[in-house]
């Protein structure tokens, strides 16, 4: 009995260590919990927290400050198209919605901020735009689209080289598929297409200009074979240059099929065919006759009729074989063939082919970037810095509403009401300084690069006058 007893006691001595054991596990598992719980709201206040990120934000209006700002969190939704949207009436209004959701942010905003520094900076983590950056770093991004001048250099010529400019000049120039490969980091087809629109600005001085194209129809698989060879184009009418029609002509087509440069000289024999005086053919390809014609033929009785008719032949990174057809074409045509493997060459090559007259000379200032066209690029300049004083105007407006919800909530003081609005009128008129300093930059930039036109345009014209007074060229 006395065994049992001590047996007993042994058994209740074990249960009651293991229940204390369990007690305390589970009382400091629980103390942990609340700690880790605790820590978690707290930091979870702190990510809540409006003034939380407020020392990084810069209350100054430059582009610096403006490209380091942090969008609003309210502001997500807001589109950079409707950011920069016009504003009706000269007053933005603030979408009743967004009033609706800034309103207990602004209360615990009221709340949190120690001063009016504190408010304002509480008020642009709210409702500032999240299109600062993008728009600043594209009005950065501004460079003027003024067309380089074409300037054929007489130097590079042997002397008596020097054609008198033709009455008609036809360019025909190659848009099949093969135009599409690269050349320079650059498509043949837009180096191809610069290129000609220099050329035909010079020559249109003094000549009569028609831009026919091929290899624009169809594709280059054999299903399109027939429309694409015969899809040979005049998109450009003999005629007067006029450089705004002769750029519409130029880019209302693009590279795509078969290689007709049989037919596309045959088209230019029949237009040449009716034409008084002499006629010269510019062609430039960067392949051979891949439509079964014979445009050595087609050259021969190009100039058959008209002797001082001639085919002149710019080949653009052609391959050997084609290469040597391309001279054949030229040398029928009474021309010459040129070759150019590069951009740069293409432009130089083009040169060498047409010198300039006594009219070319006096008309070079047209070369240089005309008033319209400055206009253009003045009018290009301002979109983004417009579009800042737009949606810095809509911020502002957006602060206002804010300091009305707080002012009429007794939130603020009336003297801190009135610090506040202040200060949102004088923010937008920041913005207009800003939007008026990035436009000015523009503006320099457009005209730097147009007075830098200009100078070589004038010392070509005095390189030109001397060279021909010293061949005593009158004409």
């Amino acid at each position: 009995m006395k065994r049992y007893a001590l047996w007993l006691l042994f058994a209740a001595l074990i249960l009651s260590a293991c229940s204390n054991d369990k007690e305390k596990a589970e009382a400091e598992a629980d103390s942990s919990g609340k700690e880790e719980q605790k820590q978690e709201d707290k930091k979870e206040k702190k990510q809540e927290s409006i003034l939380a990120e407020s020392e990084n934000i810069n209350l100054e209006v430059s582009e610096e400050s403006l490209l380091k700002l942090t969008p609003g969190t309210l502001m997500e939704g807001l589109t950079y198209e409707k950011d920069i949207e016009a504003i009706e009436f000269n007053v933005p209004e603030t979408d009743p919605e967004l009033i609706s959701k800034m309103t207990p942010k602004l209360e615990e905003l009221t709340k949190e901020a120690k001063d009016t520094d504190s408010i304002k900076k509480g008020l642009l983590s709210l409702l500032a735009s999240p299109n600062y950056k993008n728009i600043i770093e594209k009005s950065n991004s501004y460079k003027p689209d003024f067309e380089e001048p074409y300037l054929p250099d007489p130097t590079k010529s042997e002397p008596g080289e020097e054609k008198k400019a033709s009455e008609q000049a036809i360019i025909l120039l190659d848009a099949s598929s093969s135009m599409l490969l690269q050349a320079g980091g650059k498509m043949k087809m837009d180096i191809a297409k610069s290129a000609v629109k220099s050329f035909a600005q010079t020559i249109g001085q003094s000549s009569e200009v028609s831009l026919v194209v091929y290899g624009h129809k169809g594709s280059e698989a054999d299903a399109d074979k027939e429309i694409s060879c015969s899809g040979v184009e005049e998109v450009y009418p003999m005629g007067k240059y006029s450089k705004k029609e002769f750029h519409e002509a130029v880019d209302s087509f693009e590279s795509k099929g078969w290689t007709p440069l049989a037919g596309a000289i045959q088209k230019a024999a029949e237009m040449s065919s009716g034409y008084d005086g002499s006629t010269t053919i510019y062609i430039v390809s960067d392949g051979a006759e891949t439509c079964d014609g014979d445009p050595v033929s087609a050259s021969k009785n190009l100039v058959k009729n008209n002797s001082s008719n001639s085919v002149n032949i710019i080949g653009f990174g052609v391959d050997g074989k084609a290469e040597n057809q391309l001279k054949a074409v030229a040398e029928a045509g009474n021309g010459e063939y040129l070759k150019a493997d590069n951009p740069d060459e293409l432009k130089n090559t083009i040169q060498y082919e047409w010198l300039p007259s006594a009219g070319d000379l006096a008309w070079a200032f047209t070369l240089s970037p005309s008033p319209w066209e400055m206009m253009d690029e003045y009018e290009l300049g301002e979109i983004y810095p417009r579009q800042l004083f737009t949606i810095g105007r809509r911020e502002a407006h957006r602060i206002l509403d804010a300091v009305t919800v707080m002012g009429d909530n007794g939130w603020i003081t009336d003297e801190q009401r009135s610090e506040l609005r202040d200060w949102g009128y004088e923010r937008s008129e920041q913005m207009k300084d800003l939007y008026l300093e990035l436009y000015e930059k523009n503006r320099n930039t457009a005209e730097a690069e147009s007075d830098e036109i200009k100078l070589r345009v004038d010392e070509w014209v005095e390189k030109m006058k001397a060279l021909k007074k010293e061949r005593g060229d009158i004409w």
